[in-house]
C-alpha cells in the first residue's frame, strides 16, 4: 500500500511563516521542558483513530457507561492496559523512529492520552500532550502528541464546531515552534459521522471544513508560505465536497491551490485506512499547504499484517478491540495513517 509521488513543487518557497507572539499552550503534559528543540530533521507524523480509548473510571460528564468494569462491554483495567499496549505498538511500527507528531481521535480525556504516551516504546520520547474536553455526546475527543525534542507547542486552542441542535468534537489547533524550520500550524479533527447517511450528514462536515478553512485563510493572509498540516478522521473521502469545496483542497499537484489532499494522490486499488463491507477508503487524511507540500513524502495507511485479521466475507480487515460486542483484544477499526515531514 505504500506509495510515493514525485513532488512537482520542489522550487516552492518554504520560508518562515509569521505568527502571533508566544502564548502558553493550554494543554496538559507530563513531559519535562528540555529546552530548545533539536533541529527538526526528517521525521513523520501519524494520525490514528484509536476507537474508543476509555479508562475504567466513571465520568458523569461523558457517556462512558459501556466502558466500565460493570458495563455492557466489561471494560476492565486489564483490557484497558492491553489496548494501550496495542496502540503504542501500532504507532511504533509506523517508522524506524518514533513519530515527531501524533494526532489521535476517540480518546476520552487527557488521562488516557498521557497513559498512552507512557506506554511501551512511546515512553522513550518526551511527548507534550495537547487535549481539550469537547462537547461530543459520546464523550470522545481529539488530541495531539508532540515530541519536545523536535518542536515546542507555542499555542494551542480548541476551535468549536457549532451545529444546529447537535454537538460534536472541537477541532484542535496548535502552533509548533521548530528550531531549524518555520513554524508548523497543525489541525487535528474528527468530523461528524455518516451515521444518518452520507447526504443527510454532509452539511455537518461542510460546517467543520469551514471552521478549518477560515483559520487557514487567516494564516495564509499573514504569510502565504505558512506551513500547515491538517490531519484527522474526516468521515469523508478526499474526493468528497467537504474536502474539495469546503477545504478547497486539491488532488492535483498541478492545480493552482493553496491546500492539497495527500490521500488522493497515486492511490492504488484497495488502499485505505478504514473498511466498510469490504470497501477500503481513506476517511483518515492528511491535507497540507502549498509551502509544506515539498517537504512531505509517502502519505499512506499502515497496512501492517499485525493490525489486520481475515474476515470470512470481506478479507483483510482492521483488527478491532470489539466485534459485535464480543471482546477480541485487537487495535482499532481504523489503520493509522503516516506521512513523512522534513
Amino acid at each position: 500500500m505504500k506509495h510515493t509521488w514525485i513532488l512537482l513543487f520542489a522550487v516552492l518557497c518554504a520560508c518562515g511563516a509569521s505568527a502571533p507572539g508566544p502564548a502558553a499552550p493550554a494543554d496538559a503534559t507530563d513531559a519535562d521542558d528540555i529546552g530548545t528543540p533539536q533541529p527538526w530533521g526528517p521525521t513523520h507524523a501519524v494520525f490514528y483513530n484509536v476507537e474508543n480509548l476509555f479508562d475504567t473510571q466513571d465520568d458523569p460528564a461523558t457517556n462512558d457507561q459501556d466502558f466500565l468494569p460493570g458495563g455492557e462491554l466489561e471494560w476492565t483495567e486489564e483490557r484497558y492496559r492491553h489496548k494501550l499496549e496495542q496502540l503504542a505498538s501500532a504507532i511504533s511500527w509506523t517508522g524506524d523512529e518514533l513519530p515527531g507528531i501524533i494526532g489521535l481521535a476517540e480518546v476520552e480525556n487527557a488521562a488516557v492520552v498521557k497513559d498512552l504516551a507512557r506506554t511501551g516504546s512511546l515512553a522513550d520520547a518526551p511527548y507534550t500532550v495537547v487535549h481539550f474536553d469537547s462537547p461530543d455526546e459520546r464523550g470522545i475527543d481529539v488530541a495531539l502528541l508532540v515530541d519536545q525534542r523536535r518542536a515546542k507547542v507555542r499555542r494551542s486552542v480548541a476551535l468549536p464546531l457549532v451545529l444546529d441542535g447537535d454537538r460534536s468534537r472541537d477541532i484542535l489547533y496548535a502552533e509548533l515552534e521548530r528550531s531549524s524550520a518555520p513554524p508548523l500550524f497543525v489541525f487535528v479533527a474528527h468530523w461528524p459521522s455518516r451515521r444518518e447517511g452520507q447526504r443527510e450528514s454532509e452539511p455537518k462536515r461542510m460546517a467543520a471544513a469551514r471552521v478549518i478553512r477560515d483559520q487557514v485563510d487567516e494564516l495564509l493572509a499573514k504569510d502565504p508560505a505558512a506551513q500547515i498540516l491538517i490531519m484527522g478522521d474526516l468521515n469523508d473521502h478526499p474526493e468528497d465536497r467537504s474536502v474539495q469545496e469546503g477545504l478547497a483542497a486539491s488532488c492535483d499537484l498541478k492545480a493552482s491551490a493553496d491546500l492539497f489532499a495527500l490521500m488522493c494522490m497515486d492511490r492504488q486499488p484497495g488502499e485505505g485506512s478504514h473498511q466498510y463491507n469490504g470497501e477500503w477508503a481513506y476517511l483518515d487524511q492528511f491535507i497540507v499547504s502549498k509551502a509544506l507540500l515539498p517537504h512531505c513524502r509517502d502519505a499512506r495507511a499502515l497496512a501492517d499484517d499485525r493490525l489486520l485479521f481475515r474476515h470470512p466475507k470481506f478479507g483483510p480487515s482492521p483488527d478491532k478491540t470489539y466485534s459485535g460486542g464480543r471482546y477480541k483484544g485487537g487495535f482499532s477499526d481504523h489503520l493509522p495513517v503516516v506521512v513523512g515531514v522534513e
